[in-house]
């Protein structure tokens, strides 16, 4: 061996080089694809072995260094020239370190004059991918490939580097690798607000939920909903809702830092997680915090947009619950602040899951009964003074509820989160309400009028004034027969989204509108302008106490008087003594419903009600 290294670096390189191999191994690959003489033809020639690998080397597209195990530069080819920019006198008796490291990675003098490889560490066929940089200043990324050539003693032995140029491969892969990241937040991340999303959220809780059950500490979830939002996208269009949103995840960054982590599940919902609060103490004021960074308006178009929000809050122990359990708690919780109005916070116990456990069986056994149409007419005679008798019925679905005996379903349910069972509900009292009303007329050959008490989850539906005149067409009444009742609280004078325009639809088909419940504190005596109002429908707040309350007289005596002056009828509800109906037909009250003339019977009682009604005393 000894020999043959002293026969000179070259064959050295030559003979240890497994990348030669291949290069000759391709070479003669190549030749094999040409015609060529056989040996003992005239014109073969083997030639020199030795020149032929040489010339290989000489030529070889990747560079090639000799080093010793002190890492001075004994030989390099024209290639490793090409790539470093530095010629084989200038290296020659250098080290790599001295000259082809950037800047910032250079190495102290001390520790380069005292490198020497650790053959152990550097064995045949290793790899090493390094920044360098060439002679101009350009910056590449070089793949090294080791070898080692024995010697006689471990001074003697020889290092063959094989250098790359990889610099596009590298650069490939990172933009391959950002693209992957950029893909990745995509998928994780919500467009509009980024912070998180639903995917991420779930993925991230069953992560929190593993650690957990591993250190066995509680992590606490916030659960975030901002109230009437749907407002501001009705009031300030669209835009303003995508800036109130985003808004929204920086205060809930701002104030959590950067602990847990923030999501948008969907539409003004959002969730974060605070991997390790100290106790619902800590966890609250977290939540406080959120409120109070809300305070601050949003300004869009110069316009100060306030908003407000719901939480429910929930600490989780990972070891007894799982991440879908986590997440319905923490939605019962935000359904228990919700309920309890604007900017609530409310807490998930055990008390409030059971309650909710036992409100989804009961809404549960609604929708069957609904779906079944298991559900039953009421209808309230309403009495006209200058007729002397029952001219109409207001008409309502009760059900039986499976705890509380018959009920108003409507009054369990909520006009945001239940508009579906809402309206579902009231066209149940509508179709059965003609049936039945209908069928009185008939019988008893008195034109009573039908009215019916729609919300705003009726009158939005896809073509509700015409299914409702359909209806009135197929019960053969007239279409000022039918008073269509709306709660003064659902009429507002900024309604962009399609209410004012039902109303307008069913004016124009004749029916009459009646604004319900006037004087119960959400509206006031311009909305009778602005929706073009039939008949005002007095609220039982206004009605009760009427025979002692001086003030409440007053109160009755001008709504009484502001109707007549618009020519608007008047009707009260809730009249329930013969000291209420006296008052009231004293005041010009037009028509009056309540217990004193019967209150809500069944079609079957109505029917009895009307061919026995005789007019009591008081009445006449």
């Amino acid at each position: 061996m000894a020999g043959f290294l002293a026969g000179g670096p070259m064959y050295v390189l030559i003979f240890f080089l497994g990348a030669v191999i291949a290069l000759v191994s391709q070479g003669f690959l190549a030749r094999g694809r040409m015609p060529r003489p056989v040996p003992n033809e005239p014109g073969f020639e083997f030639g020199n072995d030795a020149a032929i690998l040489r010339l290989v080397v000489e030529h070889a597209h990747e560079g090639l260094v000799m080093q010793d195990v002190y890492g001075l530069i004994q030989w390099s080819n024209p290639a490793y020239s090409r790539i470093t920019g530095y010629s084989a006198e200038e290296i020659r008796g250098r080290r790599p370190q001295e000259f082809i490291l950037p800047p910032e990675n250079k190495m102290p003098a001390d520790e380069v004059q005292a490198f020497r490889y650790d053959l152990e560490k550097v064995a045949s066929g290793s790899e090493e991918l390094i920044l360098n940089r060439r002679k101009n200043g350009e910056l590449f990324w070089n793949q090294l490939t080791f070898a080692v050539v024995e010697g006689n003693s471990l001074d003697d032995a020889k290092i063959i580097l094989i250098c790359r140029d990889v610099t596009s491969q590298v650069e490939h892969m990172k933009d391959l690798e950002e693209a992957r990241n950029r893909l990745k937040h995509q998928a994780e991340h919500d467009d509009l607000t980024g912070v998180a999303n639903r995917g991420r959220f779930e993925s991230y809780l069953q992560e929190r939920i593993a650690a957990s059950e591993n250190d066995g500490g509680p992590f606490g979830i916030i659960h975030f909903d901002l109230d009437h939002f749907k407002e501001i996208n009705d009031t300030h269009g669209h835009g303003a809702g995508d800036a109130v949103l985003r808004n929204t995840a920086q205060v809930l960054k701002a104030t959590l830092g950067d602990k847990g982590l923030v999501a948008r599940i969907g539409g003004d919902e959002f969730l974060a997680v605070l991997p390790e609060p100290r106790g619902e103490v800590e966890l609250e004021a977290a939540a406080r915090r959120v409120l109070a960074g809300l305070e601050k308006p949003v300004m869009v178009d110069r316009q100060a947009i306030r908003v407000s929000a719901s939480i429910g809050l929930l600490l989780v122990d990972g070891r007894k619950a799982s991440a879908s359990e986590a997440i319905n708690r923490a939605d019962i919780a935000l359904y228990e602040a919700k309920k309890a109005g604007r900017g609530q916070i409310a807490w998930y116990t055990d008390l409030v899951g059971a309650a909710h456990r036992h409100r989804r069986m009961v809404m549960a056994r609604l929708d069957q009964d609904l779906e079944q149409g298991n559900l039953s007419l009421m209808m309230e005679p309403e009495y006209c003074f200058k007729r002397q008798a029952v001219t109409g019925f207001e008409v309502s679905a009760n059900w039986l509820h499976p705890s509380e005996g018959l009920v108003d379903p409507i009054e369990m349910l909520s006009s945001q989160e239940d508009t579906m069972r809402i309206a579902a509900i009231e066209r149940f009292a509508m179709e059965r309400g003609f049936a039945e009303v209908g069928r009185l007329r008939n019988e008893v050959g008195v034109p009573f009028t039908l009215s019916v008490n729609l919300s705003e989850a009726s009158l939005k539906e896809q073509g509700a004034p015409d299914r409702l005149k359909a209806l009135c067409n197929e019960a053969g009444f007239a279409a000022q027969d039918v008073i269509v009742e709306l709660e003064e609280k659902i009429v507002r004078f900024n309604e962009t989204s399609g209410l004012k325009a039902a109303l307008e639809h069913l004016s124009a088909c004749g029916f009459q509108v009646a604004l319900d419940k006037f004087g119960s504190g959400h509206g006031g005596g311009s909305q009778l302008i602005y929706m073009n109002a039939d008949v005002l429908k007095m609220s039982h707040q206004l009605t009760e106490g009427l025979e002692t309350e001086e003030i409440k007289k007053q109160v009755v005596q001008s709504v009484i008087h502001l109707a007549r002056s618009l020519g608007v009828e008047v009707s009260a509800a809730g009249v329930d003594r013969p000291g209420q109906v006296e008052i009231l037909k004293d005041f010009g009250c037009d028509r009056v419903q309540g217990r004193a003339l019967g209150g809500q019977m069944s079609p079957r009682e109505a029917e009895i009600h009307v061919r026995g009604f005789g007019m009591q005393p008081e009445l006449q």
